[in-house]
């Protein structure tokens, strides 16, 4: 049952947008609403864009935090409003079936009581993508290895393997584990290995995250990120992670006093210019590949120019050599007709006559 955010739901699906595109909002908003639940579900969206006018997406409460908090600020700042023991984490260029949070529930309500439960995505072959949905992190905070290791069934998906993280696209939270790590982390910003860091945290504080193979979403892999951005935000934040948990402390470090939306405004500014120069580096190194390649090309036309005038020569040189045979021929059948019709070859014809009569003769 799709209820109000103060009717006292049991789960809530928080959707941060990440992008402006409103139908597929409609569209990840609507299959929200089509899921089968014998629970009560509220509808949170975080209006990341101020620049946007909102719009009426039906049942979804509306929250305008007022500037763009990415995945984890926007989940934060929902977070906040509610009061469900359970949050359901949806991303704005994901869909999903109408069973999948009845599974994630199912999970979730096992002895073991996961803090997360996250669904797969399957590809086009109904498989799971190696390296999608989870990994792990070695003892000194290094990113180790990704989940699944290899393609693989839902079937065959082992559920055993301990993981350190999940991600967190269409995942199932209980809010008393959000809570007792603070939160997700709004430094990560805008998204790119949040979930990690959460999922990470999580886990260090003896709790278990866990992958249900029953439940699949639809999920537009960097649906709302530009490709270059995406692989800049993947560094950046891969290096942050390593340096926020590959140091060994004595203690936990002091939290901090600043707001979501001061460390959001902090890093974003920052960012503005940290991209600039990945890209100015990239174009940089776009431009050395271009000049590298327009070398190699002028070379291999030079080259081929330099074959074909070989090759026009040779053709010279044979038509020169056919001229000459036919001229040789043409000498050779001057020579032997003038030859046949000299006098000494008159003379001669009886001669040769009855030569050729006398071997005959004798063969027989």
């Amino acid at each position: 049952m799709i209820v109000a955010l103060e009717d006292n739901p049991d789960v809530v699906a928080v959707v941060p947008t990440l992008a402006g595109n409103l139908p597929r909002l409609r569209a990840c908003i609507n299959s929200v609403c089509a899921s089968e639940i014998d629970g009560r579900l509220a509808i949170v969206v975080v209006w990341n864009d101020p620049r946007v006018e909102r719009v009426d997406l039906g049942p979804a409460t509306i929250l305008e935090p007022g500037l763009n908090l990415g995945l984890p600020g926007g989940m934060n700042f929902a977070r906040d409003s509610v009061t469900a023991p359970s949050l359901w984490i949806i991303q704005d260029d994901m869909t999903v079936p109408p069973t999948c949070l009845c599974a994630l529930m199912e999970r979730q309500d096992r002895s073991d009581h996961p803090a997360i439960v996250s669904p797969v995505v399957l590809n086009e072959q109904g498989i799971i993508p190696a390296k999608s949905r989870a990994g792990t992190v070695k003892p000194d905070g290094i990113l180790d290895r990704w989940y699944p290791f290899e393609d693989v069934a839902p079937e065959a998906l082992d559920l055993e393997v301990h993981l350190d993280w999940v991600s967190l696209s269409g995942a199932l939270v209980r809010c008393d584990a959000w809570d007792a790590v603070g939160g997700m982390d709004p430094a990560f910003y805008p998204l790119m290995h949040s979930d990690v860091d959460f999922g990470y945290r999580v886990t260090r504080k003896g709790m278990t995250v866990v992958l249900e193979s029953n439940a699949v979403i639809a999920h537009e892999r960097n649906g709302s990120t530009p490709s270059l951005f995406a692989r800049f935000l993947f560094e950046r934040n891969t290096e942050r992670f390593e340096t926020k948990h590959g140091v060994v402390r004595l203690s936990e470090p002091e939290k901090t006093s600043e707001s979501t939306k001061e460390i959001v405004s902090r890093e974003a500014s920052v960012m503005v210019v940290d991209f600039a120069q990945y890209a100015e580096r990239y174009i940089g190194g776009t431009r050395d590949m271009i000049s590298a390649l327009e070398q190699s090309v002028a070379e291999h036309y030079q080259h081929f120019l330099n074959i074909q005038s070989q090759a026009v020569a040779l053709e010279v040189q044979v038509h020169e050599r056919d001229l000459e045979i036919e001229q040789c021929q043409m000498d050779s059948q001057d020579a032997i007709s003038r030859l046949m019709a000299s006098r000494s070859m008159r003379i001669t014809r009886p001669l040769r006559f009855l030569g050729s009569l006398a071997r005959k003769i004798r063969r027989d």
